[in-house]
């Protein structure tokens, strides 16, 4: 299938694409020969662990502080371990939780390797970034302050998600079977929206959805995964129930016509940009929006079922894939400037208080979409005078962020991680940029997280920009550095093929 647009970003990159390109034909091709009846060489195997905590617990997303009161739907923890005929193995978690730090990356890592051995850069955790979900912070050891631990999960619940996130990936790894992989594309339309561009239609820059199928050696169906992206933030910060939000009820769709037995996940793709059709800035001053219910958040779970429905029959698996991991760290830059100082922002949100004074001076004005509008103004203005506060504050600012950055290439198809929450713009210059038709993207996998906008849009401002520690250089800096990773997982299979 051939992508959406151009970005004027990668066309340096296609001047080499076809030396790349010679590289990925020398990988792949024998995999291409191989007939449909090939007998299974690689091994695949699916875990997953309930990791919903017991005890009421502060949430996180929305920057609010309420206690959660209790389960709308479990909250899991998801692994797919692949391995190949050479003993290479990739394991992919996706975890429903808003975010998570390097340090759960670690302990869950070393946990892993210690029970199966995976090598500890070819394992993936990934979040779902669902908004109603616990606040777990870091790892344990890192908070010591009684006031800080007050506001996030408990030491017992912090523990026993990094052994259940650990578990999801043993329990793919003891299940392994000889088995077949497919990995092909679908989109859909209507589920996410550009929500920075509503009015103009809010049409999602990258609708692709990427389709996993996992098979044992008979052609039984054990797995299905999608990956896409779209915030799982549909229920609005009211809410105090924990829940996956709509990818919930597309795995439970999904399951319903392959059978409950079958495992399910859903791994977040390039969202920075993308929710289900409402204002992240409406949302935070908390307007009541119609959409941000349980029976529309369903209504967007069966849109994703249906197209991943639709696609998994037709998607041929192979007996004989090979996994290729690269892992690397980026410096990345961060910005140099902050648009508005301290005392500019300082007349900003005098100025906007003011406006809404008025407002709230009239009842039938009060609920008004233009006061809608200036309560905007006045929570974009207080946004900005804390940042600007933070950043002309004196102390040493970092010119760069040290992220990790992985690439898994699993039969003809790869992914490459990035920790945090890419526009979609920037997913798109990556697949576009890619010699791979199959190149997809996985976000927020664990670290600093933060919003990485495309540059065009520091011009525009508003909640995602103002509150980004990153330059309007790091999206070029973004997409080099991902298809240098994916340049060196296909100099490494081609090495391979060779011998």
């Amino acid at each position: 299938m051939s992508r959406m647009g151009q970005s004027p970003l990668i066309s340096n990159r296609r001047l080499n694409a076809a030396g790349v390109m010679v590289l990925l034909l020398v990988a792949f091709g024998a995999c291409a020969t191989k007939t449909a009846t090939a007998p299974p060489s690689l091994k695949v195997g699916v875990g997953e662990t309930v990791i919903t905590p017991s005890e009421p617990t502060r949430m996180r997303g929305f920057a609010r502080a309420q206690i959660s009161t209790g389960v709308h739907d479990d909250l899991h923890a998801r692994s797919l371990v692949v391995e190949d005929t050479k003993g290479e193995t990739a394991a992919l978690m996706t975890v429903a939780l808003c975010g998570m730090s390097e340090d759960y990356l670690k302990a869950i890592r070393e946990g892993i390797t210690a029970e199966t051995g995976i090598k500890p850069e070819n394992i993936v955790v990934s979040c779902t970034h669902t908004h109603s979900g616990p606040n777990v912070g870091a790892t344990p050891s890192t908070f010591n302050k009684e006031e800080v631990e007050a506001s996030i999960a408990s030491l017992a619940y912090r523990t026993f998600l990094v052994e259940q996130c650990v578990a999801s990936a043993v329990k793919a790894w003891e299940n392994r079977v000889p088995g077949r992989i497919g990995i092909a594309s679908t989109k859909v339309l209507e589920l996410g929206r550009n929500r920075r561009r509503l009015l103009y239609g809010g049409l999602h820059p990258d609708p692709e959805v990427a389709v996993i199928r996992v098979e044992d050696a008979r052609g039984q169906l054990l797995g299905v995964a999608f990956n896409y992206g779209c915030h799982p933030s549909g229920i609005d910060w009211h809410n105090t129930l924990f829940t996956e939000d709509w990818p919930y009820y597309a795995i439970q769709a999904i399951k319903k016509q392959v059978g409950q037995e079958v495992w399910v996940a859903f791994y977040q793709s390039a969202e920075g940009d993308i929710g289900v059709g409402y204002s992240a800035e409406l949302s935070a001053v908390g307007v009541d929006m119609p959409v941000r219910t349980y029976w529309y958040v369903e209504h967007k779970g069966n849109q994703m079922a249906g197209a991943v429905l639709a696609a998994l029959p037709g998607i041929a698996t192979s007996a004989d894939a090979d996994v290729r991991v690269a892992a690397a760290r980026f410096d990345y830059p961060l910005r140099t400037e902050y648009p508005v100082s301290v005392e500019e922002a300082e007349r900003e949100v005098a100025d906007a208080k003011k406006r809404l004074a008025e407002f709230e001076k009239v009842p039938e004005l009060s609920a008004t979409r233009r006061a809608d509008e200036v309560r905007v103004e006045l929570f974009q203005a207080e946004q900005k005078l804390r940042t600007a506060k933070r950043y002309f504050s004196g102390a040493e600012r970092p010119a760069t962020r040290s992220l990790e950055q992985i690439a898994v290439g699993i039969g003809d198809a790869m992914f490459v991680t990035f920790p945090g929450e890419l526009f979609s713009e920037i997913g798109l210059a990556i697949k576009e940029g890619s010699p791979l038709e199959k190149t997809y993207v996985i976000g927020v996998t664990c670290g600093p997280g933060g919003y990485l906008p495309s540059a065009k849009e520091f011009l525009e401002g508003d909640y995602e920009v103002n509150g980004s520690a990153y330059s309007p250089l790091t999206e070029r800096f973004c997409v080099e550095s991902s298809l240098d990773l994916i340049k060196r997982v296909a100099v490494a299979q081609a090495d391979k093929t060779a011998k």
